[in-house]
């Protein structure tokens, strides 16, 4: 649970007795503006008026925005029991594995008059579920009814596969799945319990659905690629093995990312570091924003946390707002690069290249390098690259990309074999251009740049039943990719075209 969907969950004042109006108006002014530390400033001088619940919610808010979970819940506890904010606080708890104090806060829960509504219940004992405290979530669920809906159905299955009894979760598993709109996840979760039944045939059926309404989910991916690796055909099994790469690095990487939001209260700044980054690496940019926003007002004037949301702006395409964050932390002329300022200027050379300054970029990439030396990484090498091919230095270029291929292995070579080999076009060596491409396509099949570079190629040079071939074997792994047909169709003569 993050701390943006935790935020979310706070909503209007409580009844009774009305707060301060004009104490109120800045508290939200403030929190409006996500200057939570100021919003606690504020209430803290208010004193007693500060307590009231309505600015208890608020002031709640106002940790999380901070990653204060302990503090949240201490203020959440001051609220009038609503059913949102006890849910709040049971979420809150078993994140922080307070599981005793979460257990008794469903009891409090279940006592109100008011209940939750159907939405918030399925999310609360969702995460109950996945904290391992199966019997809350049992009891949050309630009993079962003839008008559950999809959704219910689904979770009370996943609640029988949490207990390992597989066969009993099935038929609400497939009810789920086969409802006229089943409800997100359903497809992954009746895979998942098919292949524990045994069941592999149908099993692989339904997570080849899963991933194709969620091909991002690496966990999908995961479950699909341990089924296809071990299968006797050698093409399933290869589709598993590249399914499968990466995947261990990237759980435990989201470990230490789950691990590190639940504990940053009582963190050092170099967990906060270490969070922001895996924020960045996992693409949660708005998580990202807030959390380097909470770090800088712990660190104040720390500029390792005023590039992280720069970074987090550059991912969403916002470059004018990453460049106003840089700019000022990289020293003009030819002042030396180092810590902070290297880091700010290798960030906004990316930035120049993608607003297609190549000629900046080119130079700001060239102080990166000269300060950076042999420590930095091949991303940012392969960067400098393109911002030199850019700028119409390929020879610059390629020595570049043939540094980054001598640092880098498997899948990730494909990336710098596809642009090194359009490098090599550009310098008339069309030979080596065409084993580079076909070297990319090596590491990765579906690599579409490498694909669409190498049928070009073939096509200049009049081999266009080749050129269809690599196109035809590329849609196999992207059909949606427009540009692949568009090429086929060029490649083929009328009614002759595939895929």
């Amino acid at each position: 649970m993050t701390a943006l969907a935790l935020a979310l969950l706070l909503g209007a004042g409580a009844g009774g007795a009305q707060p301060d109006p004009h104490l109120l108006v800045e508290v939200r002014a403030r929190l409006h503006e996500q200057d939570f530390a100021a919003v606690l400033e504020v209430l803290d001088a208010a004193g007693p008026a500060g307590s009231h619940p309505t600015l208890l919610r608020l002031r709640a808010e106002a940790h999380l925005g901070l990653l204060d979970y302990p503090a949240a819940v201490a203020a959440l506890e001051g609220t009038r029991e609503e059913p949102d904010d006890v849910a709040l606080r049971i979420r809150l708890l078993s994140m922080l594995s307070r599981d005793d104090e979460a257990r008794a806060a469903v009891g409090e829960l279940l006592e109100l008059e008011e209940q939750l509504s159907p939405e918030s219940r399925m999310e609360l004992a969702a995460q109950l579920r996945e904290s391992g405290l199966l019997a809350s979530a049992r009891r949050v669920l309630g009993p079962r009814t003839s008008d559950d809906a999809p959704v219910a159905i689904l979770e009370r299955g996943r609640l029988l596969v949490a207990e390992d009894d597989y066969a009993g979760a099935l038929p609400l598993l497939e009810a789920a799945a086969a409802a006229p709109r089943p409800p997100a996840g359903a497809a992954h979760a009746l895979g998942r319990a098919l292949a524990l039944l045994g069941r592999r045939a149908e099993a692989i059926s339904w997570l080849r659905r899963a991933v194709a309404e969620s091909p991002a989910d690496s966990e999908v991916r995961f479950r699909l690629g341990q089924l296809l690796a071990q299968d006797a055909d050698p093409a399933l099994a290869a589709e598993g093995g590249r399914l499968l790469a990466g995947y261990e690095v990237r759980r435990l990487r989201a470990r230490r990312r789950d691990l590190l939001l639940a504990r940053i209260s009582d963190a050092g700044r170099d967990e906060w570091v270490e969070l922001v980054g895996l924020l960045l690496d996992g693409d949660d940019r708005v998580e990202a924003i807030r959390v380097a926003r909470a770090a800088a007002a712990r660190y104040p004037g720390d500029p390792a946390f005023a590039i992280a949301r720069a970074r987090a702006h550059l991912q969403s395409g916002q470059l004018d707002a990453a460049a106003e964050i840089l700019a000022p932390l990289v020293p003009a002329g030819a002042a030396p690069l180092g810590g902070a300022s290297l880091s700010a200027a290798r960030w906004l050379a990316d930035v120049q290249l993608r607003r297609g300054e190549s000629a900046a970029a080119a130079e700001l990439f060239g102080r990166v390098l000269e300060a950076g030396g042999e420590a930095l990484s091949p991303r940012i090498r392969a960067a400098a690259a393109t911002a030199f091919a850019m700028n119409g230095d390929p020879f610059r270029a390629l020595a570049l990309f043939d540094q980054v291929l001598d640092r880098t292995l498997g899948p990730a070579r494909a990336g710098p074999l596809a642009d090194s080999a359009l490098v090599l076009e550009m310098l008339g060596r069309p030979a080596e251009a065409e084993s580079r491409y076909r070297q990319s396509l090596e590491a990765v099949p579906g690599h579409v740049a490498a694909a669409l570079g190498l049928a070009e190629l073939l096509l200049r040079a009049g081999r266009n039943h080749e050129a269809a071939e690599i196109l035809r074997a590329a849609l196999e792994h992207a059909p949606d990719e427009a540009a692949l047909r568009e090429a086929l169709a060029r490649a083929t003569p009328p009614g002759a075209a595939q895929g």
